[in-house]
């Protein structure tokens, strides 16, 4: 996350292909193209464009890989809830913690990045109410295997966080992290993880 000015905010949680220094490249250049254009163009989807663009202009020896991301906006609302404008690029699908507790995938349609020069790209909005979250998270979590092959998979990412109650972001991950672990138990990770929760504090909090 970084700062745009106007009480806005940038978020974006992505995923490489491959490993070690070349995809710790790609990395970079993901992260620096986002910061030195956000303050520059109008939307998340042009910003999204031009991460494209410097992924197809990047030398071979820099990488060839594709790139999956979730790059958006949050401005704080009146009502003290927060307001999402987003773009998914080939991402696993992003969660919205409702009122009731309970996640639900948000359905975003957009491809990869780094492999056509105009990608499929569609900008959703979401309004999180106070104590509402939404949850960006790699399928380093989802493809997790346990010992007899089985992957973690979606439908157990989202039993985990259905509750009876909201629980802040910082639980958010601690329960991931922990059912992932279970699930696992000594089989070794071979993916990265990252999770990013994004949370309207409780009015009681404001």
């Amino acid at each position: 996350m970084f700062p745009l000015g106007d009480d806005r905010w940038a978020f974006m949680l992505g995923d490489v292909c491959g490993r070690g220094a070349t995809a710790a490249t790609t990395t970079a250049l993901v992260r620096h193209t986002a910061r030195a254009v956000a303050p520059l163009l109008p939307g998340p989807e042009v910003v999204v464009q031009a991460i494209n663009k410097a992924l197809l202009d990047r030398p071979h020896s820099h990488g060839t890989g594709f790139v999956t991301l979730v790059y958006g906006y949050l401005t704080p609302h009146s009502d003290g809830g927060l307001h999402l404008t987003f773009v998914r690029a080939g991402h696993t699908l992003p969660l919205h913690l409702d009122a009731t507790h309970t996640p639900r995938p948000v359905d975003c349609d957009g491809s990869l990045l780094g492999i056509v020069s105009s990608p499929r790209l569609q900008a959703r909005r979401l309004h999180l109410r106070p104590a509402e979250s939404f949850v960006l998270y790699t399928d380093g979590l989802t493809e997790s295997r346990n010992l007899h092959g089985e992957q973690f998979g979606e439908r157990r990412l989202l039993s985990a966080l259905t509750t009876e109650r909201g629980i802040g972001h910082q639980e958010v991950v601690t329960t991931l992290t922990q059912a992932v672990r279970a699930f696992t138990g000594s089989t070794e990770i071979d993916d990265d993880q990252a999770v990013l929760v994004l949370t309207a504090a409780p009015t009681a909090d404001r």
